[in-house]
C-alpha cells in the first residue's frame, strides 16, 4: 500500500513539475478550459439569481372573462355557478357593469363620463383566479372558460410574466446544452493536451518500457497532468464567473430598480463548488484515459 501510495505522489509530482517547467503553454491550455467552463458556469448563476425574480414576480395572472352586452342575470349566474363549481379556480370575483363603469369614471378623473354615454356599453364581467402557474395549463384553461355559455372573450392578466416563466425555461435548456456540449469540448481538448504529450515523450516512453515498466506505470503521470490541469482548469473558471458577477451585477441592477425588483446575487456554495471539481475531473480523466489508451498501445514497444 505504501508503495502504491509512493507511485502515485511521485506521479502526481512529476506531472505539477511538468505543468511549471513550461509555464506559456501551461497558462494557454488552461486559459482555453476556463473558458470553455466559464460560459455554462456563468449562465447557471444567472439562472439560480434570476429565480428569485421569478420569486417576486410568482403572482398566479388572474383572467377576466367578459360577458356578453345583452347577457342576463340568469345568465351571469350560470356562469358564476360553473365557476365557483370549477375546481381550477381559487377566487371568482363578478364584477357589474356598473361598477366596471364606476371605476371607468374614477380613473378619468374630472371628467363626466356618464353624462357623455347615453347607455353603459361594458358587459358584465368575471375576475377568476387559478391555481396552476404554468403556460400550457393556463391557456388550457383559458379556452376552457371561454366555452361557456354567453362569454364573448376570456383575457389573461400578466401575459408578460408567462413570457418570463417560457424564456426562464428556454435558457434552462440552452445550459443544459452548452453545459453538455462544452463538457465534451473540455474532454477533447484534454484527449488532444494528453496525446500531444504522449507523442512529444515518445522515446521516453519507449526506453521505459523496455526497461520492463507496466502500461499503469506510463499512463499515471499522464492522468495526473490531465487531474493538475482540469482542476486549475476549474479555479480560473470560478474566479472569472466572480470577476463577471462583480462586473455585471451594478448594470443589471441599474436596469431592474426602476421596476422595483431587488435582485440577490449568489455564487457558488461550497456544494456547488465540490460538484463542479468532481465535475470537472471526471471529464479531465475521461479524455486523458482514452488518449493514454489509443496511443500508448499504438507504440510498437508496448505492444
Amino acid at each position: 500500500m505504501k508503495q502504491l501510495l509512493s507511485l502515485h505522489c511521485e506521479a502526481a509530482g512529476k506531472a505539477l513539475r511538468q505543468l511549471i517547467q513550461q509555464p506559456i503553454a501551461t497558462l494557454l491550455i488552461l486559459l482555453m478550459l476556463a473558458i470553455a467552463m466559464t460560459l455554462p458556469l456563468a449562465l447557471y448563476l444567472g439562472i439560480q439569481s434570476g429565480q428569485q425574480v421569478l420569486g417576486q414576480m410568482n403572482e398566479v395572472p388572474t383572467m377576466t372573462l367578459y360577458m356578453q352586452v345583452n347577457a342576463s342575470a340568469a345568465d351571469n349566474e350560470t356562469v358564476r355557478t360553473a365557476l365557483e363549481n370549477n375546481k381550477q379556480l381559487d377566487k371568482v370575483v363578478f364584477v357589474s357593469k356598473q361598477q366596471g363603469l364606476e371605476e371607468l369614471q374614477q380613473s378619468m378623473g374630472n371628467q363626466d363620463l356618464v353624462s357623455m354615454l347615453e347607455s353603459n356599453p361594458l358587459p358584465d364581467a368575471f375576475t377568476v383566479t387559478p391555481q396552476m402557474t404554468t403556460s400550457a395549463e393556463l391557456n388550457a384553461l383559458q379556452a376552457q372558460l371561454a366555452q361557456l355559455p354567453m362569454v364573448e372573450s376570456v383575457k389573461m392578466d400578466a401575459e408578460w410574466t408567462q413570457t418570463l416563466y417560457q424564456i426562464n425555461q428556454f435558457i434552462h435548456q440552452m445550459l443544459w446544452f452548452l453545459g453538455i456540449t462544452l463538457g465534451l469540448t473540455f474532454m477533447l481538448v484534454a484527449y488532444n493536451t494528453i496525446r500531444l504529450q504522449i507523442l512529444s515523450h515518445r522515446e521516453e516512453i519507449e526506453i521505459t518500457k523496455l526497461l520492463g515498466a507496466p502500461a499503469s506505470f506510463i499512463r499515471r503521470p499522464f492522468l495526473y497532468l490531465a487531474v493538475w490541469q482540469s482542476l486549475l482548469a476549474a479555479a480560473i473558471s470560478i474566479g472569472l464567473c466572480f470577476w463577471l458577477n462583480q462586473l455585471t451585477r451594478p448594470l443589471v441592477n441599474a436596469i431592474l430598480q426602476p421596476y422595483g425588483i431587488n435582485m440577490m446575487w449568489r455564487f457558488f456554495n461550497l456544494r456547488e463548488i465540490v460538484v463542479i471539481l468532481l465535475v470537472v475531473y471526471g471529464l479531465g480523466m475521461a479524455g486523458s484515459w482514452l488518449a493514454t489508451r489509443q496511443h500508448l498501445i499504438s507504440f510498437k514497444s508496448l505492444r
